[in-house]
């Protein structure tokens, strides 16, 4: 059993998702026994590290994208079997730097990012000062609407790390989110809704999945499929164009691992999600953030660095 996966996504052991007669997504199996016809070589890991380490700020942050970018980069350690406590600069790990945004925590997604990686981490989800991360989440839930969040994205990221938390989520919070599924079988970040992208695709994928809601993941494969590219890899969405990137790739093929995917049936021209992945990596370790855009990119590469941590080789 991948242990690390099941872990990461926080599911329950031979979850399976049911493909209906006829669904363009590839037959699932459970977690325990996704298939990886190609994997991340433990040097390529390294290095991926080693760079992420170079990103620290001496407060022990990983800025890139706002405050949540501390959360992806330690998704990306715990994925690479990195213990992100360890991971210091001028004494302070992100975990030390989580525990100072108490204060700042407007942003529910922001705040539900922070209680899955002190989760993840393996520390507590109360801080020094007496803040309660899950009670900040749960106690964001209105129960008029059903949502934690008004974005999806943030919604999505409270029912994972509730879930990771051991936390119970009602079952009108899993159909208010169901509910935003469109008409092609992915999700909008955008409410009201605007075009569908891979990326909160993906995450909702994972949060019904640590939740056990199976039924709208099939249909959320099948709009994943249609948003591979030429070149293999994910693009975000195809309204803005067909080229993968690597945050695109790396969030999808986190799902499609804790879906318990394939990936063999998941190639473009012979090329499937982590071999784009590994092409999408650069010398120095990190990520660009696609092939338009060659340079070094932190916030690729601590998303991208989740999907390469779980597809490492012989882990």
């Amino acid at each position: 059993m991948r242990k690390l996966l099941v872990l990461f996504m926080i599911l329950l052991v031979g979850v399976a998702v049911p493909v209906p007669a006829g669904a363009t997504a590839a037959p699932p199996a459970s977690p325990a026994s996704a298939s990886l016809p190609t994997c991340f070589p433990q040097a390529s890991i390294d290095r991926m590290v080693a760079y992420i380490r170079t990103q620290q700020q001496p407060d022990g942050s990983f800025p890139s994208i706002g405050q949540g970018s501390t959360a992806d980069a330690v998704y990306a350690l715990v994925a690479s079997g990195v213990n992100p406590s360890t991971v210091t600069t001028n004494g302070k790990s992100a975990i030390d730097f989580i525990y100072s945004q108490t204060g700042n925590l407007a942003n529910t997604g922001v705040a539900a990012k922070f209680l899955l990686a002190l989760v993840l981490a393996g520390r507590s989800t109360v801080a020094p000062n007496g803040f309660d991360f899950v009670a900040r989440v749960r106690d964001a839930y209105d129960p008029a609407t059903g949502l934690y969040a008004p974005d999806p994205t943030s919604n999505f990221y409270a029912l994972i790390a509730l879930r990771a938390a051991g936390q119970a989520v009602p079952a009108q919070a899993l159909n208010a989110a169901a509910a935003q599924q469109q008409p092609d079988g992915g999700f909008s970040a955008y409410i009201p809704a605007q075009n569908t992208d891979t990326n909160t695709t993906a995450v909702a994928v994972v949060a019904f999945l640590a939740n056990g809601r199976t039924a709208p993941v099939p249909a959320a494969l099948g709009y994943l499929r249609t948003q591979l590219s030429p070149e293999g890899g994910f693009t975000f969405s195809t309204a803005f164009g067909t080229e993968s990137d690597a945050n695109s790739t790396g969030l999808v093929t986190v799902a499609l691992l804790a879906a318990g995917q394939d990936l063999r049936h998941w190639e473009s021209n012979g090329v499937d999600p982590v071999e784009r992945l590994l092409q999408l990596q650069n010398p120095s370790g990190a990520f660009r953030y696609s092939d338009s855009f060659p340079g070094d990119n932190a916030f690729a590469t601590f998303q991208a660095g989740q999907a390469a941590g779980l597809a490492r080789c012989c882990h």
